[in-house]
C-alpha cells in the first residue's frame, strides 16, 4: 500500500517549481510573486489551524473520557457499589 503525500507537501513542492523571474511581463511577474507569497502564508496558516484543531480534539477527547469515568463512578455508587467492589471486578 502506498503512503499518500500530505497536501501541504504537494503545495510546497509545486510552489518551488514556479519561477516568476522567468516571466517576461514585469507586471505579471509581480502579480505571480504576490500570489505565491499569499499562497505560502495561507498554507502556513492552514497548517497552524490544523495543528490547533488536533490539539483541541485531543483535549476534548480527554475531557469526555474523564467525564464518562466520573459518571460511571456515580452510577456504580448509586447502585451501592464501593470502590473496593470495583477493584474486585477488575481481577
Amino acid at each position: 500500500m502506498r503512503q499518500k503525500t500530505a497536501p501541504e507537501k504537494l503545495v510546497s513542492a509545486l510552489l518551488q517549481t514556479i519561477e516568476p523571474k522567468e516571466i517576461a511581463d514585469k507586471e505579471l511577474c509581480q502579480t505571480v510573486e504576490i500570489l505565491l507569497n499569499l499562497i505560502e502564508q495561507l498554507n502556513s496558516k492552514v497548517m497552524e489551524l490544523e495543528a490547533e484543531n488536533q490539539r483541541l480534539r485531543d483535549k476534548n477527547n480527554r475531557t469526555n473520557l474523564e467525564g464518562a469515568d466520573l459518571k460511571g463512578a456515580k452510577f456504580r455508587n448509586n447502585l451501592g457499589f464501593q470502590d473496593s467492589d470495583r477493584l474486585l471486578d477488575r481481577r
